[in-house]
């Protein structure tokens, strides 16, 4: 990914996510690899796709009986995530609620049994990131981030600014009397990119909410 194409907005900026989407014309149709590890033998309830991208979190949250809100910066990207979800069966697309909005500023209207954010790099430092999606989490409910490990030179060489995090960024945003820390930890999976099979490095945090702030 180059920062070319987005030199007039600031990197992760709404306005950069908006031209990254309209300049990939294609998205994920499969769900993350780490979602699914982590969230598969969880009971459904009320989920949060914290920068939903096109889709495919969701669709696989909501096929799984998940009530969705899938929200992005990018009304680009949720427009295709509609689309997506609309190839699925009809009960599938009513469990989702699609929503255009900046996450660095939206104020969700309730709490969810499950906040989930895969590979967002947010327009702010990552440790309040981190701290806005904690608090979107409902007593007893599970966050999940996901994100680019500092270890993973292909994503740093490809991504403009920071576009990795670190495992203090985001447990140390969890303070000890309020979240129990399940899993923290550096993964590796295998991956294609432009013919070339390239091991990517992702950083995996998955936290119980033991009490209310």
């Amino acid at each position: 990914m180059s920062n070319d194409t987005h030199a007039e907005h600031p990197a992760f900026s709404a306005h950069w996510w908006e031209q990254h989407y309209q300049a990939h014309p294609t998205g994920h149709v499969s769900p993350g690899p780490q979602l699914v590890a982590e969230v598969a033998d969880l009971p459904p309830g009320t989920a949060l796709d914290a920068g939903c991208g096109t889709g495919a979190d969701a669709v696989w949250l909501a096929s799984r009986g998940w009530q969705v809100t899938a929200v992005d910066a990018s009304s680009t990207a949720v427009d295709r995530a509609e689309k997506l979800a609309a190839q699925q069966e009809p009960a599938v697309a009513q469990r989702i609620t699609w929503l255009t909005a900046d996450l660095t500023s939206w104020e969700p209207a309730q709490r969810y049994d499950l906040v989930t954010s895969q590979y967002v790099h947010p327009d702010l430092p990552f440790d309040q990131f981190v701290a806005r999606l904690a608090a979107a989490v409902a007593p007893a409910g599970t966050l999940l981030i996901v994100g680019h490990d500092h270890a993973d030179t292909h994503s740093a060489a490809h991504a403009p600014q920071a576009a990795s995090i670190g495992l203090d960024a985001v447990v140390g945003s969890l303070p000890d009397a309020q979240w129990e820390v399940v899993v923290a930890e550096s993964r590796s999976r295998e991956v294609h990119h432009e013919s070339k099979q390239l091991t990517i490095h992702d950083l995996v945090v998955r936290a119980h909410r033991t009490s209310s702030p």
